[in-house]
């Protein structure tokens, strides 16, 4: 490290260094995330909150620490996702709390998702305040045959850019009145179609779209972010259909799924999903 660290405003010009900094305080503890390889598309996103975010600077340009914030649904109380880190040779020294002061006096709600096994990081979510609301489950897929059973009614196919209007009621439709979850934009909708490596299926049934699969494609490995049936159809292997096609081309797969979530982990259990890690939610509610 050379000089003082400094808190100051994140700018687009960190992105880089940011990515430097996780590799670096990664390889000296496993719980951080790996956040370096997507806060550019955060960062681009129309839910950044970046008057929220900070990095901690050295006066060479080094990174030794980073908050940011993105809005994760619009209701009469916002709620951001929060995520904070510092190098573990800087810790206790006051660096996270400065991190994170923006947030905090922001006045908003704020959710933060730690890794069960992060001692660390659970302790300083319960110092500055947050309430554990629940967890979620990473699961992985290593491969294999996914059978699914003959539908003739149901037809699955690449989205277009002329699903858009459908996409976005589908979103709507699937996930109201559900807990958790991030309703699509229409701006971010319309995206899906010009990110590389994107992959969206729709599932359609006399016609009419009743489910959708977003997925990001990471070499042979699928990130698999949203997969969503209208509530009428679920239970009728919908789900599993458009997992199959998605999977059909690919060597991994990783997703995140709710503890709360029982059909979903049922369906990914008997997927050949397996668990890797459990991070549990915390909550700072304004």
């Amino acid at each position: 490290m050379s000089g003082v660290v400094t808190v100051r405003p994140f700018v687009h010009g960190d992105l880089a260094a940011a990515s430097r900094f996780c590799d670096a305080a990664r390889a000296l503890d496993a719980c951080i995330e790996p956040f370096g390889e997507r806060l550019g598309l955060i960062a681009a996103g129309s839910r950044a909150a970046l008057e929220l975010w900070r990095v901690a600077a050295a006066e060479d340009g080094a990174l030794y620490g980073v908050a940011f914030a993105a809005l994760r649904k619009s209701a009469a109380v916002s709620l951001y996702d929060f995520y904070a880190a510092v190098h573990p040779s800087l810790r206790r020294q006051g660096l996270g709390r400065a991190l994170s002061e923006p947030a905090l006096s922001g006045g908003v709600s704020l959710r933060a998702r730690v890794r069960e096994d992060a001692h660390a990081g659970r302790a300083f979510a319960s110092a500055l305040g947050f309430v554990q609301t629940g967890a979620q489950l990473s699961l992985q897929w290593s491969g294999g045959q996914i059978e699914a059973r003959p539908m003739p009614a149901l037809r699955i196919r690449r989205a277009a850019p002329r699903d858009e209007q459908a996409l976005q009621k589908l979103s709507n439709d699937a996930w109201v009145g559900a807990a958790d979850i991030i309703v699509s934009r229409p701006d971010e909708i319309a995206k899906l179609f010009a990110e590389e490596g994107r992959s969206v299926l729709v599932a359609e049934s006399s016609g009419k779209p009743i489910g959708y699969l977003s997925a990001l494609r990471l070499g042979r490995t699928l990130g698999i972010e949203e997969v969503a049936v209208l509530p009428e159809f679920r239970r009728k292997g919908i789900g599993r259909a458009l997992l199959a096609h998605a999977l059909a081309e690919a060597e991994g797969a990783v997703l995140s799924v709710s503890d709360s979530n029982l059909p979903g982990r049922a369906l990914y259990r008997a997927l050949g999903f397996r668990q890797t890690a459990r991070r549990l939610v915390f909550e700072l509610r304004r």
